[in-house]
């Protein structure tokens, strides 16, 4: 079955009764909880409690580990979308954010929305300037908020709670660092993804704090709160992956994602048909090199590898207990199935007419991935 024939938006992969995930069951977050994954969560979480010690392999060394961690200052020490959310930059109400009232605006003020195009293009105008790389908007489908919040730290677990006056969801893509990527798995590709999040906390901040100086309510978050690839291919901004990854048009699967809800009158987007459904069933290259075996080489179906994956969805679901083994025995956040996809090239003459023949030739693809494959273009990039 090709779910785009029929549907969509999300609707497209909907087969059966989907509801709202619990994010306790997420992997990251079920390895700090769960007696079976205790010993694996301690290996992989040591970094990030100063106990781990970089290594002596090229790309592991003390300068690219240090480099990695870096990344991770903003989002980490001064947000809070990796734990539950709602705190530090990413603080759902508190006006202002930071220390001073410096920024604060004027009581009363509010923008008189008469024509949700004209402020969409205002917020997507900000959210770019604030650094995104993409910005969509859909309205707020419910089924992707996470029912409850788990705090890998404090262990809280609480329910998760969004106003019904927040029906509007911007979803703004990121672009990690090719090079970086290219030299995945290994410190230098964490360095990428790192940076990326700190980045997105402040990003995230920054638009928030924008729409409250328009008069209107809005909650910033990274991870939390809710499913940001759903939410993110009802706004537009791509299609879902065989490695279970965001596809984009501009950027592929290198991308990472954050949003914020607003009861701000928005106008939607609508999702897209780049043609990544069709190319991922015939293509297995994630699959082929995934170092943990995590990704299906079989069609789509909607049946789960465990509690970390939701039911009542046609896809490849990611086997996160495969991937998190991997992960937590090497070191690293891996990066591999990024790497290696056909999807993961800069924008250019080549590369873009190849991103129009996916959507408008689909007869051609095996044509583009048997190319791909002699390019070499999946290969590791040496470290230095």
């Amino acid at each position: 079955m090709k779910p785009r024939s029929f549907f969509k938006g999300t609707d497209r992969y909907v087969v059966g009764e989907v509801e709202s995930f619990d994010q306790k069951n997420e992997m990251l977050k079920r390895s700090t909880w769960d007696p079976a994954w205790n010993d694996l969560a301690r290996g992989y979480y040591a970094r990030f409690a100063g106990l781990a010690h970089p290594g002596d392999r090229n790309g592991y060394t003390h300068k690219e580990f240090a480099l990695a961690m870096a990344g991770w200052h903003v989002a980490l020490d001064f947000g809070s979308g990796q734990f539950t959310g709602g705190e530090g930059l990413e603080a759902w109400e508190v006006w202002p954010v930071g220390k001073t009232d410096t920024t604060r605006m004027p009581e009363g003020l509010r923008l008189d929305v008469r024509d949700p195009a004209e402020a969409t293009a205002l917020v997507k105008r900000a959210a770019r300037l604030f650094g995104a790389s993409l910005v969509g908007v859909c309205l707020l489908d419910r089924r992707w908020l996470y029912s409850h919040s788990y705090h890998t730290v404090t262990k809280e677990h609480k329910p998760v709670e969004v106003g019904k006056e927040y029906n509007y969801a911007i979803v703004m893509a990121h672009e990690m660092d090719y090079e970086g990527i290219k030299r995945a798995p290994g410190f230098i590709a964490d360095a990428a993804v790192s940076t990326v999040y700190s980045r997105m906390a402040v990003t995230g901040a920054l638009l928030a704090q924008y729409i409250r100086g328009l008069g209107y309510k809005a909650i910033p978050m990274s991870n939390d709160t809710a499913n940001s690839i759903p939410l993110a291919i009802d706004a537009g901004l791509g299609e879902l992956s065989r490695m279970g990854l965001l596809i984009t048009p501009d950027y592929g699967p290198r991308v990472r994602l954050n949003k914020v809800f607003t009861d701000m009158p928005l106008l939607p987007d609508e999702p897209l048909d780049i043609g990544v459904w069709d190319f991922c069933m015939k293509c297995e290259l994630c699959a082929r090199y995934c170092p943990g075996q995590a990704i299906l080489k079989t069609p789509p179906t909607s049946k789960v590898n465990n509690i970390c994956n939701r039911e009542g969805l046609l896809r490849w679901p990611l086997n996160a207990e495969k991937c998190f083994t991997y992960m937590a025995r090497t070191d690293s956040d891996c990066g591999v199935c990024i790497r290696v996809c056909p999807f993961n090239k800069p924008p250019g003459r080549l590369h873009d007419w190849v991103r129009w023949g996916v959507k408008h030739t689909p007869w051609l693809d095996p044509l583009f991935i048997q190319a791909d494959r002699m390019l070499g273009n999946w290969k590791q990039a040496a470290p230095e």
